[in-house]
């Protein structure tokens, strides 16, 4: 697609008359009209690691603390030595700032400096920062046991321990299983919502009485929507079910809060046996429009014949209907869970046609999933044979010339090895994909292509590259924006209000400011949800493989991702563009990796609702509170 118009929206410089005495003295709408901290912000953009150091030897504290959070942008492994120097500022602010960009880029001698000088230090506020800058670098520099973790569930800094147990809950089974009482006990006493859902997702697969009770009782009685998706993820984990199924996923399936009854809807699909006529009528009976599709998936699969008579038909009334992408998408989907029915065929037609972007790729996904189903069944033939199923379609994919579709072919060649991965893609294969992609705007897919080939030929995974520094500030329309600017989104399920941070995330909230002016997210849908995580919209394309032929730089602010942040979705530092993501709840795995620019001041009921096919029909400034 091509974006020219909107380029040149976003580039183009609003012209000003001179400047009259009283515009002289308006008060600045923002920090950047200092010229000292624009100095900060030019040397944060051009990724200027030794300016950057020079200024934190500024007379000025203000210079020096913006200087260091600067350094959380840029995370550059030799502003070390600059930062360790920092943590002796006299100013508390600054000791803070230099900590926390030193907690991002530490090794292991600059991590032991860090934590003395958080024992050492006299603010509260910065010790306390310190201290959690040092355990997140701790986490990062070293693999750690559950033994390790699960001494820090009773520490007094809730966000150390909620990151010891955010992390916990990522370890194997096998490592949590010696810890389960102590874990049980942890999920008992602790108050913490975030804490409380990662201790579930570490009790998973923990068969004890008393654990069940507990995740049963959550999942049935809990008030809060997200306590009760963790605890259903967990039950959902157990094998085999027992008697959950009737008293907590089939009520589940029909629950009111979206997240609640999608999380039900993925552990019914993962279930090797299910009632067929109970599937389709729960899909008459009151479920969800996005919860349909799914179950009338499983009536198809688990039904006998005359459910899945009953079912072709009434999928085939909903198809004669009005439907919007993602709801065709849904539609082939489950009619690709009939196993009486090759698909394969009109699957094909479906990515190879000139169909919307999102329904490309699910035909491609379930195309996929027949061909790896076909691959089973051939147990007995050779190795090559079986691949050649697999590589018809990954190769057909990639034929297409679409970024999206390459995208997904490469990220299923990745989980096969090297040797599998050598029957199915060729070179000649890989020169024709590389003409057709765009250099910045599907860098994504050509970073997914490189690491194909890198495993292919046996290599390590090449390391990532930002972009050359592509899309500068316009200072004069900067100085326009006002910290704090709110912007109204009109979606499908009512409004959503945020409010920018242009002191802290310039950049973003200017480019954001700007496609919102040209009106580019008009019409546009929320594309991804993840129940607990985030709804995810913006793509140009509409399934997520989409960009802008340009990119930002990452900007990294003090405060970390809480329920409620916009943050800008990304392949990778340095590559934001026009795809946005709001969390759900607190999500700290994402601080210092992805840059937050705003924040929900007003409807989070409706982030909450929102469904995958849920458009923003505008998305417009607030010029007044």
């Amino acid at each position: 697609m091509k974006h020219t118009l909107l380029a040149l929206a976003l580039l183009s410089v609003v012209a000003c008359d001179s400047p009259t005495s009283a515009e002289q003295d308006r008060p600045a709408l923002n920090k950047w009209a200092d010229d000292r901290l624009w100095a900060v912000l030019e040397a944060q953009e051009h990724r200027d690691t030794k300016a950057l150091c020079l200024m934190l030897l500024d007379t000025s504290g203000t210079v020096r603390e913006a200087a260091a959070l600067a350094l959380a942008s840029v995370q550059d492994s030799t502003s070390r030595p600059c930062l360790l120097a920092a943590l002796e500022d006299p100013l508390a602010a600054v000791r803070a700032q230099a900590a926390y960009a030193l907690g991002l880029v530490a090794d292991s001698a600059g991590l032991v400096l860090l934590n003395a000088s958080a024992d050492a230090e006299r603010d509260a506020t910065a010790q306390q920062l310190m201290h959690e800058a040092g355990f997140k670098a701790e986490l990062a520099l070293r693999k750690h046991d559950a033994m390790f973790l699960t001494s820090f569930l009773e520490s007094e800094n809730k966000n150390i321990r909620m990151r010891a147990v955010v992390q916990l809950a990522r370890l194997p089974h096998e490592e949590l299983a010696a810890h389960s009482a102590d874990l049980l006990h942890a999920l008992r006493v602790e108050r913490d919502p975030v804490a409380v859902r990662a201790l579930m997702s570490a009790l998973r697969t923990d068969n004890n009485t008393a654990t069940h009770k507990l995740l049963l009782d959550s999942a049935a009685l809990s008030t809060d929507p997200s306590i009760r998706i963790a605890a259903l993820r967990s039950l959902g984990a157990e094998k085999p079910w027992g008697q959950i199924g009737d008293s907590i996923f089939w009520p589940a399936v029909r629950d009111p809060d979206p997240g609640v009854s999608r999380t039900a809807l993925d552990v019914l699909q993962k279930q090797e046996v299910l009632d067929g006529a109970r599937c389709w009528k729960d899909a008459q009976q009151g479920a969800a429009p996005h919860i349909q599709f799914g179950l009338y998936g499983l009536a198809l699969k688990h039904g006998d014949e005359t459910t899945r008579r009953v079912v072709r038909d009434l999928l085939q009334i909903l198809k004669a209907g009005s439907l919007d992408p993602y709801a065709q998408a849904e539609l082939l989907r489950a009619q690709a869970s009939d196993p009486d029915k090759d698909m394969r065929p009109v699957l094909t037609e479906k990515f190879m046609a000139n169909n919307p972007a999102v329904v490309r790729l699910a035909a491609a996904e379930l195309a996929v999933a027949s061909a790896r189903e076909d691959m089973k069944r051939a147990r007995y033939a050779s190795r090559e044979a079986q691949y050649a199923m697999l590589g018809d379609v990954l190769r057909a994919t990639i034929g297409t010339r679409d970024a999206g579709l390459i995208a997904f072919a490469c990220e299923q060649l990745a989980e096969e090895d090297s040797s599998a991965i050598r029957i199915m893609l060729h070179d000649s294969l890989v020169e024709e994909a590389r003409v057709h992609l765009h250099p910045i705007r599907d860098l994504e897919t050509l970073q997914l292509l490189d690491q194909a080939i890198a495993k292919r030929d046996g290599l390590p995974p090449p390391e990532h590259k930002a972009p050359p520094f592509n899309h500068p500030i316009d200072r004069d329309r900067l100085l326009q924006l006002k910290q704090g600017q709110r912007y109204r989104i009109t979606t499908t399920k009512g409004e959503i209000i945020i409010a920018t941070n242009v002191n802290e995330t310039p950049g973003t909230s200017l480019v954001f400011d700007s496609l919102v002016a040209a009106g580019y997210y008009n019409g546009r849908s929320f594309h991804r949800v993840v129940p607990n995580f985030v709804i995810q919209g913006g793509c140009p394309r509409g399934d997520g493989y989409g960009g802008m032929p340009w990119t930002l730089r990452t900007e990294i602010g003090s405060t970390g991702f809480t329920a409620g942040s916009v943050g800008v979705a990304s392949a990778g530092r340095d590559t934001e563009s026009c795809q946005f993501f709001i969390t759900h709840v607190p999500t700290p795995h994402l601080d210092g990796r992805y840059t937050k620019f705003a924040e929900v001041v007003s409807g989070m009921d409706v982030v909450q609702r929102i469904v995958v096919g849920d458009r923003m029909i505008t998305v417009e400034r607030v010029s007044s509170l």
